[in-house]
């Protein structure tokens, strides 16, 4: 039984709380916020200790396992600090605030001999086997086309001038690290790198992308990368090949897979088996890579991939965060 505490107290911890009951192979036991009301309020209905000291959470011997769901800017100092005293994390996305510090984590977590997973959930549940068994038959894929486009919440907030940490670069956000992440992360998990970046952001007045669009360049095809945080965009995804295309109605969460064949016309929509939450088969995943962490390597390098990416599409468009490495911007 693999004993977890989570950072953090938003709603897609709460998603992890309820997922934490349907997974034998876990227990949700502590939660961490600086306010302890916080922490109270949050943990209690799921019978979860309260912790505010990062470092009593890190020390603390009857937890083996981290979910770490505070903003972008502090997954690194976190998740060190908790990989250093052995236990297993799994980050929210965006893992961290570029290539530089996931690599970082990489390092800590092989000298500790832990488990660090990225949660893209996606790449987890039982529909991402149905995409994959599907690639041979597209034949040669010649357009991939992700997005992921929706109108935050909290966009009217920073419109009226507060401006939450969802849209501050202080806190690494924006529509690429926080909405990109779910297209590039798939993107990297069955193709690869590509071997050119192109990228075109509108940005906000504090610096921050309110939408980004990316071209990359792979030998066979050409992938398109369409996020946005300020504007809505039903339109489904899609990865085409010269037999056939595969479309999703949506590249975070699908509930609809259909495979268009090129050559009759025709179409056939795949039963997905959505019976659980996503976030329950990323549990079950990662309590079996607590047991053996060197599972997790194909997913941690779709993740370095997309940071690397996603590092390459802020350098073109000027978004920057405090924790980047200082680089000469070339044309």
């Amino acid at each position: 039984m693999l004993r977890f505490a989570s950072i953090g107290t938003s709603s897609i911890v709460e998603l992890f709380a309820e997922a934490a009951r349907q997974v034998d192979e876990v227990s949700y036991v502590a939660a961490y916020s600086r306010d302890l009301t916080r922490a109270t309020a949050f943990g209690g209905p799921h019978g979860a200790r309260p912790f505010t000291d990062l470092g009593a959470l890190a020390d603390a011997q009857d937890i083996d396992a981290v979910y770490i769901a505070s903003p972008n800017a502090l997954h690194h100092e976190q998740a060190v600090r908790l990989l250093r005293a052995g236990k297993h994390v799994l980050v929210e996305k965006s893992a961290a605030a570029n290539a530089g510090e996931w690599l970082d984590l990489l390092r800590i977590a092989e000298s500790n001999g832990v488990a660090l997973l990225e949660s893209v959930r996606s790449v987890h549940e039982p529909m991402w086997r149905s995409v994959e068994s599907y690639m041979e038959s597209l034949g040669t894929v010649r357009q991939v086309n992700l997005q992921m486009c929706q109108r935050s919440r909290r966009y009217d907030n920073y419109l009226a001038g507060k401006v939450e940490n969802i849209f501050k670069p202080e806190m690494a956000a924006g529509a690429l690290m926080d909405l990109g992440v779910y297209c590039l992360h798939p993107l990297m998990t069955l193709f690869g790198l590509p071997s050119r970046v192109r990228a075109s952001s509108v940005k906000l007045a504090n610096g921050i992308d309110a939408n980004t669009t990316l071209l990359l360049d792979y030998p066979a095809f050409t992938a398109t990368v369409a996020c946005s945080k300020v504007s809505a965009n039903a339109a489904w995804s899609v990865i085409a090949g010269e037999d056939a295309s595969l479309e999703m109605d949506a590249v975070d969460n699908p509930q609809a897979l259909r495979v268009w064949w090129a050559h009759s016309k025709s179409h056939e929509d795949l039963v997905l088996d959505k019976s659980q939450p996503q976030q329950a088969h990323v549990l079950r995943a990662f309590a079996r890579m607590a047991e053996q962490p060197s599972l997790a390597r194909p997913h941690q390098q779709a993740t370095l991939d997309a940071l690397t990416v996603m590092d390459e599409a802020r350098r073109q468009t000027g978004v920057r965060f405090p924790s980047d490495p200082d680089i000469t911007e070339h044309h």
